[in-house]
């Protein structure tokens, strides 16, 4: 049977999305487990992913009002993030761990946020004035989607620190 504590495998001897709950197996608590790390996994090939696919266009990589230093923190971005998702994965289905996955989407979308407080002090936008205004449910879409991803990482977080306390 395999032990979590802090959503880590410590203890390894079976399969890795059981755990025990006051020393006995908690099949409950591992298909929650399973449920978490496939919800994580899915916002970070969100985040891995979607960004390169709406800015590898003209709207943004290869936007000709950028400046070239501009356009080549777009590309260090987008393969940075990219290899974030990449290792997070890794982390997640390999090595059994799922908290440092979730804060590093937790840093992906706080910086987000950070860029969309400060924007008006450093003259960013969440949109472009040469681009157009693409909206889910009446919301900029940016927006809408980074606070979908915000609550269910933060979900995600709460739901395996209360089922670590279990153990």
């Amino acid at each position: 049977m395999a032990k979590y504590i802090a959503g880590r495998i410590v203890a390894n001897e079976c399969a890795p999305t059981e755990m025990y709950t006051n020393g006995e197996p908690n099949m409950i608590g591992a298909r929650t487990l399973l449920a978490i790390k496939i919800l994580v996994s899915a916002v970070t090939v969100f985040y891995g992913v979607v960004p390169a696919l709406a800015d590898l266009n003209e709207t943004h990589l290869f936007n000709p009002l950028w400046s070239e230093h501009a356009r080549f923190h777009a590309a260090w971005f987008l393969a940075f993030t990219a290899g974030v998702a990449g290792i997070s994965l890794y982390m997640m289905w390999q090595r059994g761990e799922i908290i440092l996955p979730i804060f590093i989407g937790l840093m992906f979308a706080g910086g987000f946020w950070v860029a969309t407080l400060f924007g008006p002090l450093y003259g960013g936008a969440l949109v472009d004035s040469n681009g157009y205004v693409q909206t889910i449910l009446g919301v900029e879409s940016n927006m809408f989607l980074f606070s979908v991803v915000t609550l269910l990482l933060v979900g995600a977080l709460l739901t395996v620190r209360r089922l670590s306390a279990k153990v």
